[in-house]
């Protein structure tokens, strides 16, 4: 097993968690930005739950999950099925099979007798599409009818088919892991639409020895995630190559499960609130969602908890001053390594608003009185209890 040092997220990105009952083996955005994490189920249990996550991170009713199996219930992958506003959930139960679960947390079975079924995707025509991992050359991708459950080979010839996602074409991403010594080959299978129906072109190898070689997304630039021994990856440039996007404090993570919601604004460093976010589950064992958001230019949220509030405002207080190694976590709001009072102004702008403005704001230096004004107000802020009234602590989740 390869060892990573941790490493953060880059410049420009932030990452918050979210916690959960269970580490997640499934993660799915649906249209509204709503994040559904569905829970390893126990050992020797068939039951777990989907937990579902808002926009602002509070969580709602869990969906319940109870594979057929009364003795295991290990699962593949879920995704988000755009044709039921539910979920497809694969169980590697002994006939392998689909289950599909909507938001109320009614179920039915699509599928049986899918040898090592691993992950699933549907196409945003509709098209159902999952992935076996027989090894020795064995593994598939299959799609799969919805109305009688038969499966079809698209592609033939892998190891441990894992991860698959769609870009923003139509085509079908695909990760496959070596079953000698688990490094990754990333492949792309075309797909286009014409008057009769959906073509599948040949599996192309965009890239293989990756380190990743689970999971696998597309930001809406078609720019490749993947996931695997180490943390989060990205794959870009060209040709192409792998780097290390997201790491954890633990020596040797293995990030499983990930998922893309995309925003008006692209993935990029410093796109603000309104851009995508990504969700990935750091380890097996982790009990949490991570997500992975970029920041603002100005950014007043100290703590990281999507609120700017009066804990935000405590900690500019406590830090206010600082002139050469302040950070975003102690106060310093435009990345100019000062707690000063432009970093306050910019609190007090998006005070109970986003975690940043839809577009970066340019706020001049304070002027002279305004600097007396904020010296006057500093200390009777030091002399108030930390949430004075009219500053909001609430937490996105409890």
């Amino acid at each position: 097993s390869l060892v990573q040092p941790a490493h953060a997220v880059p410049d420009g990105y932030s990452t918050h968690t979210v916690p959960l009952n269970a580490s997640a083996t499934g993660l799915a955005f649906d249209t509204q930005g709503v994040l559904y994490a569905l829970e390893t189920a126990e050992f020797s249990s068939n039951r777990t739950h989907i937990r579902v996550i808002h926009p602002d991170n509070t969580l709602g009713t869990d969906i319940p999950v109870t594979g057929t199996d009364p003795n295991n219930f290990y699962v593949g992958g879920m995704t988000y099925d755009p044709v039921t506003d539910g979920f497809l959930i694969t169980d590697n139960t002994s006939d392998g099979r689909i289950y599909s679960v909507s938001k109320t947390g009614m179920q039915q079975t699509l599928a049986t007798g899918i040898p090592t079924i691993a992950d699933i995707a549907v196409r945003s025509t509709g098209e159902v599409f999952v992935t076996s991992a027989l090894g020795n050359n064995s593994g598939a991708v299959l799609q799969v009818d919805r109305a009688t459950g038969n499966t079809t080979s698209v592609a033939a010839g892998l190891d441990f088919g894992a991860g698959l996602s769609f870009d923003t074409t139509g085509d079908l991403l695909v990760l496959e892991a070596d079953a000698n010594n688990f490094s990754g080959r990333l492949h792309r299978l075309p797909m286009t639409d014409d008057a009769a129906g959906l073509q599948i072109g040949s599996l192309t190898l965009l890239l293989a020895d990756m380190q990743s070689s689970y999971g696998v997304v597309t930001d809406d630039a078609d720019h490749i995630f993947t996931t695997g021994n180490g943390g989060l990856f990205s794959v870009e440039g060209s040709p192409l190559t792998e780097a290390i996007f997201d790491s954890t404090e633990n020596p040797s993570p293995f990030a499983t499960a990930i998922a893309f919601d995309g925003g008006a604004l692209p993935f990029e460093p410093f796109s603000g609130m309104d851009a995508g976010r990504l969700a990935l589950s750091s380890s097996f064992s982790d009990p949490f969602v991570t997500l992975i958001r970029p920041l603002s230019l100005i950014n007043a949220d100290f703590n990281d908890d999507n609120w700017v509030n009066g804990d935000d405002l405590s900690i500019w207080q406590q830090n206010y001053g600082t002139t050469t190694t302040a950070t975003r976590e102690t106060g310093d709001s435009n990345g100019d390594s000062k707690v000063d009072g432009v970093d306050f102004l910019n609190w007090q702008l998006q005070y109970n608003g986003h975690a940043s403005p839809p577009q970066a704001v340019a706020i001049p230096e304070p002027s002279t009185y305004s600097l007396l004004a904020l010296a006057l107000l500093v200390t009777s802020l030091t002399h108030r209890p930390r949430n004075p009234v009219g500053f909001s602590s609430r937490r996105p989740y409890s």
